[in-house]
C-alpha cells in the first residue's frame, strides 16, 4: 500500500514537471513571437515616419510658390512673366503714342447749333457781326443757312464771311426760292468745310452796302457744326 502511495505521487510531479516545461516553452516562443511582432512594427513605423519626413522635408521657396498661369517658374525657382506680357517697354510706348497722334488727326463728331435772331438789329456800313468761333478747333462739317433782307433779284447786301481770322472769305450762297420772298425776305444756304489750306474755325456777316442794314422780324441766321478737328500748327486764340 506504501509503494502504491508512493507511486503515485512519483507520477504527479513527473506530470507536474511535465506541464511546467510545456507551459515554459509556450511561454518562450509567446514571448519570441511577441518581440518578432514589435520589432515588425518598430520597422514599419520607421518607414511611416521616413515617408513623413520625405514629403515634409519640400524646401519653403517651393510651397510658397504660386500656382497661378500668370507667369512661368523656371528649374530655380524664379517666376518669369508670361510670354503674352513680354512686349519691350519701348515697343509699348512707341504703339501708345502712334495711336495717340491718329487720334489726334480724326475727326470728332459732335453736334452744334446756334440760331441768331437779327430783328432789330442794326449793321453799320461797312461793319461786320462775329457770329460764330470754333477755336482751337476747325469745322470740318458744317451748315449755315440764313434769312436776309434781298431786293426783286433775289440779291442781298449782306454777306456771310467764313474762314480763320483774319483771313475771311465771302461764302458762295445757294438761293432757295420756295422759302424766299422777292424784295422782301430771302433764304440762303452752303455747306461749310476746311481743307489743308483753309481752315474754317469763323463766321460772320459783313453789310457790303453803302447804307446801314435794319433787319426786319424773322431775319436769322443758323449755323450747324457736325464734325471738328484740332488746328494743325500756329493759331489765334
Amino acid at each position: 500500500m506504501t509503494n502504491k502511495s508512493t507511486s503515485t505521487k512519483i507520477s504527479l510531479f513527473v506530470a507536474f514537471v511535465l506541464v511546467s516545461a510545456i507551459f515554459t516553452v509556450n511561454g518562450n516562443v509567446y514571448a519570441q513571437q511577441n518581440v518578432t511582432l514589435s520589432e515588425a512594427l518598430n520597422v514599419t513605423d520607421a518607414a511611416e515616419q521616413n515617408f513623413t519626413n520625405e514629403t515634409d522635408s519640400v524646401p519653403v521657396e517651393a510651397e510658397l510658390l504660386p500656382t497661378t498661369t500668370d507667369g512661368l517658374v523656371t528649374s530655380d525657382g524664379l517666376i518669369t512673366d508670361n510670354a503674352t506680357s513680354a512686349t519691350p517697354r519701348d515697343e509699348v510706348a512707341e504703339q501708345t503714342d502712334e495711336h495717340a497722334n491718329e487720334t489726334s488727326h480724326a475727326n470728332t463728331v459732335t453736334r452744334d447749333s446756334q440760331t441768331i435772331l437779327l430783328e432789330g438789329e442794326s449793321l453799320p456800313e461797312g461793319s461786320f457781326i462775329h457770329l460764330y468761333d470754333s477755336t482751337p478747333y476747325q469745322i470740318m462739317n458744317g451748315h449755315i443757312a440764313t434769312k436776309l433782307p434781298c431786293n426783286e433779284l433775289n440779291d442781298t447786301s449782306v454777306n456771310v464771311l467764313i474762314g480763320q481770322a483774319p483771313a475771311l472769305n465771302v461764302a458762295e450762297f445757294e438761293f432757295i426760292p420756295e422759302l424766299s420772298e422777292s424784295g422782301e425776305l430771302c433764304l440762303y444756304h452752303v455747306d461749310v468745310a476746311s481743307d489743308e489750306t483753309t481752315p474754317i474755325t469763323d463766321i460772320a456777316i459783313q453789310n457790303n452796302s453803302t447804307e446801314d442794314i435794319d433787319f426786319p422780324a424773322t431775319s436769322t441766321v443758323v449755323i450747324g457744326v457736325n464734325e471738328i478737328a484740332p488746328l494743325a500748327g500756329d493759331h489765334h486764340e
